[in-house]
């Protein structure tokens, strides 16, 4: 890192000089202007680009032989680290399964939209605004969709409730889809400081929504495997522990919801310390019940096993949001 002193001319204007390598490389001359950049960490980002408030992030890549888990891979990769507008090109033409492929992953991404198809090209298009709002609105709405699939799995569990399991299942995708948004913008800051003002956060701040949102994701994941269990039970009613399983999968969830009021309701950080202690109790509690579980002989009693084990990975998770709260509030102070 290179310093320099800052200089006043004219009895009112600061002036500093520029590194002469990084002007030299950048072809620099006087008269040529430079955009700055001022963010709120008290940085100042000098370009020498124009300000790209009205230009939209742009790629193009060539996908010839690719497979189609790979292309949806690459629409998805294009996608999150940010960029607004992407083309896939293909020398030999698309294959109609190839288009098929394109089309599954751009279902999954909220706001993509293929722009234009030709024999050889695909552009795809992101229709959403870059805003904090946005974020902050995913991941609430994350919040609802997993806290809502994670009590309907219990319950699909305990009555063994085929029907529940599957609308849990169907609403998995929706996670996913709310998750790669925030995963989206939060890889956007990662690039560009000036994406960072754009949504309105300071870096900590953003990294607590990602953080967040990265954990709920994966309870509802859980909430998944746990519906799936749900469809493969014959009679959990002849399981002695089911009682207690069902009450600490309902104390995993409130681990993560305290945790994330936090960030999300406005609470202070001392719900995310008792987040902390009521996860620390409940993995202590889960150890006699695995135990139990272990030693019981009904034929349903290795399935609730698993759901045992996605009630210890939620209230981990939970635990994980509390340490975000934590982290953020100790860099606030």
């Amino acid at each position: 890192m290179e310093t320099r002193k800052v200089q006043l001319t004219g009895g009112s204007t600061y002036t500093i000089s520029l590194p002469k390598r990084w002007a030299d490389e950048h072809g620099i001359e006087a008269g040529r202007e430079l955009s700055l950049e001022p963010n709120g960490d008290a940085s100042l980002v000098v370009r020498a680009t124009a300000p790209r408030n009205d230009r939209r992030a742009t790629a193009r890549i060539g996908v010839d032989g690719y497979t189609h888990p790979n292309l949806q891979r690459t629409v998805e990769a294009l996608y999150t680290v940010g960029f607004d507008e992407f083309t896939l090109s293909s020398s030999g033409g698309f294959s109609t399964a190839e288009r098929r492929a394109v089309t599954a992953a751009t279902a999954k991404l909220v706001g993509l939209e293929v722009l234009e198809e030709t024999d050889a090209r695909i552009v795809l298009t992101n229709m959403l605004g870059n805003d904090g709002e946005s974020v902050r609105q995913s991941v609430l709405q994350l919040e609802y969709v997993t806290v809502w699939m994670h009590r309907n799995a219990v319950t699909a569990v305990a009555n063994a409730d085929v029907d529940r399991a599957a609308q849990v299942i169907e609403r998995d995708d929706e996670a996913d889809r709310l998750f790669g948004l925030v995963n989206r913008q939060f890889h956007r800051a990662l690039r560009s400081m000036q994406a960072v003002e754009q949504l309105g956060f300071d870096r900590p701040t953003l990294f607590a929504y990602y953080t967040t949102a990265r954990q709920l994701e994966r309870v509802a994941d859980h909430a998944e495997r746990t519906a799936s269990v749900a469809r493969r039970l014959e009679d959990p009613t002849t399981v002695d522990s089911l009682d207690d399983l069902a009450t600490a999968a309902h104390e995993s969830r409130e681990v993560v919801t305290d945790a994330a009021s936090v960030l999300l309701g406005g609470g202070s950080v001392d719900q995310a310390y008792d987040a902390f202690t009521a996860r620390d109790r409940l993995l202590d509690d889960l150890d006699p019940l695995d135990r139990a579980l272990h030693d019981g002989s009904a034929p349903d009693t290795y399935l609730l096993g698993l759901v045992l084990d996605s009630a210890r990975r939620t209230a981990e998770y939970g635990g994980n949001i509390a340490e975000a709260m934590v982290q953020l509030s100790v860099q606030n102070d």
